[in-house]
């Protein structure tokens, strides 16, 4: 616990008391201790029969080899918990008697002192001030006889004796509070030191359950990326199928993550935790609008999944809608002319328009990434934004404005949403492919850590 912002005056030391329990760390170091005697003595047992030559049958050959392997990973086990166990119990020593004499007794006399020294400080600056008055008086005051004068000085030097007397008394506190306060800090760095050496000297990993989760999760990562890549690609029921796949993918990334950091896992944060949230973002969304619009539970993860964006149909529909436009509107067809010749020229004009849209790969390719779907998907988006703004050889007419109604698009956030989801998926992608990239800062901590 700190109390306030005060530092010692030499080391900078924080004015705190030290977190931590004795007894359950040196119980914890007994503990531990006792269970690398007990491993060690059970594996040089395995190494006895591993090394007995008293039955040669096969059998007893496959148990010798087996209890040799046993022996050797139990021989390591013990020496992380032996080596372990008296490094927390000379901590727990160290810590006891800094919370019992030398650091923790001391925070309150510290604050007190400090205090004191603080008011005596300024029983001193008074004490000048009225005498240094003395010296500048009005000339309508009474000049200061010589008995306030003296009086005056003598409340200087009473002051500033019990201004001394207060330092004296802080320093000393605070030079003992460093001395105790340092030989905890440095217990306590020897701790951490030991502990790790153990682990290091053990050569076991025993986090095999972390480096399967957060594959799982890297691999979902990069299988989630390509498919929406090959999305944007393919054309054709397999993309949906993809988008799918996709799907399921950014579910199982969170679901190893949300097991990773409940379990205390170091290797994951809030920050990993909210960017795979923000990943089933589109595909929630597209559920509960779907379920509201009365498409059953099914029909709603179909559309959450992708399976019911755009269609060839869909784009067969446009292009269908500007022709009939362009035969029935008065005026359309530009420089055409009548009516027979707008007629005649309408399907060529509808195709040419159509091609248009199917020839432009880069913005086909964008908004199919802004709708978080297929290839289709984007050319329905481009189709629609010429349609809006260009209408070929006039103005829309009702047959376009009632596909444009059905063309239904994410709004400017959602479409964000699948522009990151794309991007940071690439960018997990290409470091689990070993490219050297940075990772994004955990700005915020695990909960969870040390459950």
């Amino acid at each position: 616990m700190t109390f306030g912002h005060l530092t010692s005056p030499t080391r900078h030391f924080v004015l705190q008391t030290i977190e931590g329990t004795p007894g359950t760390i040196s119980a914890a170091g007994h503990r531990y201790t006792r269970i690398g005697t007990q491993m060690e003595w059970t594996a040089d047992e395995l190494d006895k029969l591993a090394a007995s030559t008293k039955y040669t049958a096969e059998g007893l050959d496959a148990i010798r080899e087996s209890a040799g392997e046993l022996a050797g990973e139990l021989h390591k086990v013990a020496s992380r918990y032996s080596g372990t166990g008296p490094v927390l119990v000379t901590y727990a020593t160290a810590l006891r008697k800094a919370q019992r004499t030398t650091v923790d007794p001391l925070v309150q006399p510290i604050r007190d002192a400090h205090q004191a020294a603080q008011e005596a400080a300024d029983e001193l600056r008074r004490a000048q001030n009225a005498s240094d008055d003395l010296d500048h008086t009005w000339p309508w005051e009474d000049e200061p006889t010589e008995a306030d004068r003296q009086a005056a000085a003598s409340g200087v030097s009473t002051a500033r004796t019990a201004a001394r007397t207060a330092d004296g008394a802080l320093e000393d506190l605070w030079e003992s509070f460093e001395t105790g306060y340092d030989e905890w800090e440095k217990a306590y760095e020897a701790a951490v030191t030991g502990v790790e050496n153990a682990c290091e000297a053990s050569g076991i990993d025993d986090t095999w359950w972390e480096d399967l989760l957060d594959g799982l999760a890297t691999v979902a990562t990069v299988i989630g990326t390509i498919a929406v890549i090959a999305a944007i690609i393919i054309s054709g029921p397999i993309a949906g199928v993809l988008l799918a796949i996709a799907a399921i993918a950014s579910f199982v990334a969170l679901a190893a993550h949300l097991t990773m950091m409940i379990a205390g896992s170091k290797r994951v944060s809030m920050t990993d935790i909210v960017f795979d949230l923000i990943g089933v973002v589109p595909f929630l969304g597209a559920f509960g609008k779907a379920l509201k619009g009365g498409q059953g539970v099914l029909g709603s993860l179909r559309a959450a999944a992708g399976l019911g964006g755009a269609t060839r149909g869909t784009l067969s529909a446009g292009r269908n809608a500007v022709a009939y436009d362009l035969r029935s509107i008065a005026g359309a067809g530009g420089r055409y002319g009548g009516r027979a010749a707008r007629e005649a020229r309408a399907a060529g004009i509808a195709d040419d328009f159509f091609r248009g849209i199917q020839n432009s790969w880069g913005r086909n390719a964008w908004n199919a990434i802004r709708q978080g779907g297929t290839q289709l998907d984007g050319q329905a988006a481009t189709m629609a934004e010429r349609l809006a703004s260009a209408w070929p050889g006039g103005r829309a007419g009702n047959a376009t404005r009632n596909w444009l109604a059905g063309v239904d698009g994410p709004g400017a956030l959602m479409q964000g949403t699948n522009v990151w989801n794309l991007g940071y998926g690439g960018y997990q992608s290409l470091q689990g492919a070993g490219v050297p990239l940075p990772d994004l800062p955990d700005v915020v901590p695990n909960p969870f850590a040390g459950r």
